[in-house]
């Protein structure tokens, strides 16, 4: 979808009588702009956008476009203005440049081959034991495609749904590992509902035809699309972190101890009001954790959203969430995450080729905690 034949500002004309509807309660007081994590490191201005569409004003492609879609300005606003989805509908109704998408637009473009060029799902090489049969299935998202992509030497994104599937094996389980699509977040919160419906039409038929009674995912985007997205009904979803709460008793902690953050995934946090299953199975692991600065719903995001905008603002916000953790454990700490998106962008900028700063925290997933620090009882 191509919003302009330039990827140079454009002007709103047709201003939606429906979207308008969804401002109108808004009186202006900034409590979106103080927070948004955006407006932190550049001009972006929730509550001037808002103003201008309601007005007629002037709406840019950068204002549709640079909001992370996080949620905070929505936690704090007294009228409950649903920002984040003023947004989306909007991208939605306008399109969204492609020009505008990181890594050359490549996991939009896989989204699409999804649909257009293949008639199954993701295929994945894991050890460990599976059950086809099985009443439990894993599904890991598009993690393998980050390898193939992502020029990251030290970070393995097939190691999370690997650690998953060893950490369900040490509860006694041998999961299906269902061969889905992308989930089709990104399509969704980028507006193109045409690709978002063809993944989430043959994910839900799978789903159902695979006889399931519960589906284990490893990221917060998946858990929330699968859950808050799809009619999945009869169908119990579940993140790694409640699959491993409910089951902890079967697993064996090593007992070291250990300190870490913990940063909150907006989509398992804020849109799914998840804070608790994740800190208590660090916690159950022997870990202690420090919390960020700011942590549960006040979260900042780490900086991306759908791959979309992936510049100086974001880096400057994925900074930040490094240096907080820092500041919370030490140059030496880990800071752990329940999300592959936010796993990939925080590890992207302590891989950067130039650096603005020589961090040596380190950034590992939620499941990949757990791995290393038990085995089966």
């Amino acid at each position: 979808m191509v919003i302009s034949e330039s990827p140079i500002n454009y002007e709103v004309e047709i201003k939606s009588e429906e979207l308008k509807s969804m401002l109108r309660a808004c009186y202006q007081c900034s409590s979106c702009t103080s927070v948004c994590p955006v407006r932190r490191y550049s001009k972006y201005n929730p509550r001037k956008i808002i103003h201008n569409y309601l007005f007629d004003y002037e709406v840019t492609e950068d204002d549709l476009t640079a909001c992370l879609t996080c949620g905070l300005c929505l936690e704090v606003c007294p009228q409950k203005i649903d920002f984040p989805e003023f947004i989306r509908l909007s991208r939605e109704q306008h399109g969204v440049n492609a020009d505008l998408f990181a890594h050359h637009n490549i996991f939009n473009i896989m989204q699409v081959f999804m649909n257009e060029m293949t008639d199954s799902g993701m295929k994945f090489d894991y050890e460990g034991e599976l059950d086809r049969e099985s009443s439990i299935a894993y599904f890991p998202g598009c993690i393998d495609l980050y390898d193939k992509f992502l020029d990251l030497k030290e970070t393995s994104f097939h190691q999370i749904g690997q650690s998953a599937i060893n950490v369900i094996n040490k509860t006694g389980v041998k999961p299906n590992l269902l061969s889905l699509k992308c989930c089709g977040h990104d399509a969704y919160w980028t507006g193109d509902m045409d690709a978002y419906d063809q993944v989430r039409e043959y994910n839900t038929k799978v789903i159902k035809d695979s006889g399931i009674s519960t589906l284990v995912v490893s990221c917060a985007e998946c858990y929330y699309s699968f859950m808050d997205l799809y009619n999945l009904d009869g169908v119990k979803i579940q993140h790694i972190a409640h699959f491993i709460e409910e089951r902890q008793e079967k697993l064996q902690f090593n007992g070291e101890a250990t300190t870490l953050t913990y940063h909150d995934p907006c989509r398992l946090g804020r849109f799914m009001n998840e804070y608790e299953s994740p800190r208590n199975v660090l916690k159950a692991t022997g870990a202690s954790i420090k919390e960020l600065s700011l942590n549960k719903q006040f979260t900042k995001c780490c900086g991306v959203s759908a791959w979309l905008r992936c510049d100086d603002t974001s880096r400057a916000i994925m900074l930040r969430k490094l240096q907080e953790a820092t500041q919370a454990v030490g140059e030496e700490g880990t800071l752990g995450v329940a999300c592959s998106k936010c796993y990939a962008h925080l590890n992207c900028v302590l891989e950067d080729k130039k650096p603005q700063h020589d961090f040596k925290i380190k950034v590992k997933e939620l499941g990949m905690i757990v791995d290393e620090r038990s085995s089966s009882k």
